[in-house]
């Protein structure tokens, strides 16, 4: 009885500390019912796990710089849609990019599509 006890009681422990990791993938951060598109430089292309991110220098309103960063899905999940790899972007290239604004307000967007310098679009992102 006092095994049960112990194994209910680390499963239970288990359980409840992922549930937390879970939540990582959800778009509970951002506005789904928003879409905006910034223009900018890339200043920073990290084809890394978790999630690739592109950083941008976007030019607001008033013509002063802000840092903006795309946040995409797994490299390996792009890889398997094609036509994505580490050198698919480079600091340098002016790209468009569309996607779901957080709720906070940070320059942050979740990518639907990205226009790459050629006029390609790259899109489920």
């Amino acid at each position: 009885m006092k095994n049960l006890v112990v194994s209910l009681s680390i499963i239970f422990v288990v359980l409840f500390v992922s549930g937390p990791l879970l939540a990582h993938h959800g778009e509970a951060n951002y506005d789904t019912e928003k879409v905006v598109s910034v223009k900018g430089t890339v200043t920073n292309f990290q084809f890394i796990n978790p999630h690739v991110q592109i950083f941008l220098d976007v030019k607001n309103d008033n013509g002063e710089s802000e840092q903006w960063i795309g946040e995409a899905r797994s490299p390996s999940m792009l890889v398997r849609l094609g036509a994505w790899d580490k050198s698919t972007l480079k600091s340098g290239d002016v790209i468009t990019a569309t996607g779901h604004p957080t709720k906070n307000g940070s320059k942050v967007l979740r990518l639907q599509k990205i226009v790459l310098p050629d006029g390609r679009e790259m899109t489920n992102l």
